[in-house]
């Protein structure tokens, strides 16, 4: 299974795993912060941004 780089934000990636699941992963620390099942990878990246969203809004 080839794992792809869907998108890339300042701090983050969203990274195709397989089998309709994505992975967001923090830059910093090359962590996984969340797994995510979307049915393409326009779905994966706008449940990204919320995620990322509320967590900077967490941090504040």
């Amino acid at each position: 299974m080839v794992r792809r780089i869907i998108h890339q934000w300042r701090d983050w990636l969203l990274e195709y795993i397989g089998d309709d699941k994505y992975e967001l992963i923090q830059k910093s620390n090359q962590s996984v912060f969340r797994t995510i099942v979307a049915k393409n990878d326009m779905d994966a990246e706008n449940e990204c941004q919320k995620i990322i969203k509320s967590s900077k809004e967490h941090e504040v």
